[in-house]
């Protein structure tokens, strides 16, 4: 099992002898013993490290599947599990952060602003939601959804030049009609706004990042990236593009790692036919209290509430630290190794010392709790 599982130990001994390593050093000798087998990420799990061992079931604390090859565990007879949607409500919350900074930065207005959704699954329906609650414009494009539905509110991505913001939230895909890999490429970022602001989540691979590197020179886009092609490797010259860089954590709040590992235990017992009633649930946070003035500009007093919850900037300064001092690969696993305990807007209290309907509004739209005092109940 990946070290790196929240509460993993806790769990799984539940139902087995647990062995724990980091995931990039699970390899087949390490599989000797072993019948089950829970990664995250960063572990390629495919015949080479399979072929051989008794794996009978393999799960994927995380949302993508794309280092898995599950035609080899079709084949094979091999179970197997992934954690759909576990850290959503996470991303979706480091896209805000992150575009709450950069609009306070600049001096810009969510008013009027038109955000373009690459992906209509878990976490872009989550964005789609979020954005519509704070009056952004939206668009949605999910080709396969298109194709299956037939609905028209699924845009072309050659209809994203009205865009002020572009986020992706696809899986990494190689072969196929609806492939992701470069999704974003140079044909359809050159219709992009000038300006505009464009954010990875998802995979590095789902965007050309040379041609975002030009787009940065030519047109001044704002970029947001947490994925990077060829990961735990960067390209410097896009990180250096990059308003916004950090190390694959947007999905790493400490909720969205302990819903994996709930839903992968889930659907070993599942397999193993034992249920032992093992209840996983986060703790309480103490410090919840967020208080805003409240008479500010909009996006500032937002980046102040979401920055209260979840420090973006730290992170950012983090990953130029790494890249700056070599030897990145290394350091980009150890700032998600020892990455800190971020828990979601829905654990803290906003209070306003001014009153602010819309300000309050948002805020909600957003997940966070209001308080009317200081002292207001929990």
């Amino acid at each position: 099992m990946d070290e790196n599982i929240v509460s993993g130990k806790e769990a799984f001994c539940n139902v087995g002898e647990v062995t724990s390593m980091p995931g990039r050093e699970i390899n087949r000798v390490s599989l000797t013993d072993a019948d089950v087998l829970i990664v995250r990420s960063v572990t390629n799990v495919n015949r080479e490290l399979l072929e051989g061992t008794n794996i009978r079931f393999v799960g994927t604390a995380t949302i993508g599947t794309d280092h898995i090859d599950t035609g080899y565990l079709s084949s094979c007879g091999i179970s197997f599990a992934f954690a759909a949607g576990c850290n959503a409500d996470s991303v979706k919350e480091y896209v805000f952060t992150a575009l709450f900074y950069l609009l306070s930065r600049d001096n810009l207005s969510l008013e009027g602003l038109t955000i373009g959704v690459i992906g209509a699954g878990n976490i872009g329906s989550r964005v789609r939601q979020a954005a519509e609650g704070l009056g952004l414009r939206v668009l949605v494009s999910d080709p396969p959804l298109y194709k299956k539905t037939g609905d028209e509110k699924y845009i072309s991505l050659n209809n994203f030049s009205e865009c002020d913001i572009i986020t992706l939230h696809v899986p990494l895909t190689y072969e196929g009609e609806d492939k992701t890999y470069h999704l974003l490429n140079r044909d359809n970022l050159q219709q992009v706004k000038p300006g505009a602001i464009i954010l990875n989540t998802s995979r590095g691979g789902v965007a050309d990042e040379s041609v975002l590197t030009e787009l940065r020179k030519e047109k001044g886009v704002r970029i947001v990236a947490d994925v990077w092609e060829g990961e735990p490797e960067i390209n410097t010259e896009f990180f250096n593009a990059c308003d916004i860089a950090t190390p694959h954590i947007a999905g790493y709040s400490y909720e969205g790692k302990l819903n994996g590992t709930r839903m992968i235990f889930e659907s070993l017992c599942g397999f193993l036919g034992a249920y032992p009633g093992v209840e996983l649930y986060p703790a309480e946070v103490k410090d919840n209290l967020i208080r805003l003035e409240g008479n500010g500009a909009l996006e500032e007093e937002l980046f102040k509430a979401a920055s209260y919850s979840y420090d973006i900037l730290r992170d950012h300064a983090g990953l130029r630290e790494v890249v700056c001092g070599g030897n990145v690969p290394a350091g980009f696993d150890r700032l998600r190794k020892e990455y800190p305990a971020r828990r979601e807007f829905g654990n803290y209290r906003v209070i306003c010392k001014y009153k602010n309907e819309v300000l309050i509004e948002k805020l909600e739209k957003l997940g966070f709790r209001l308080s009317l005092k200081d002292n207001a109940d929990k």
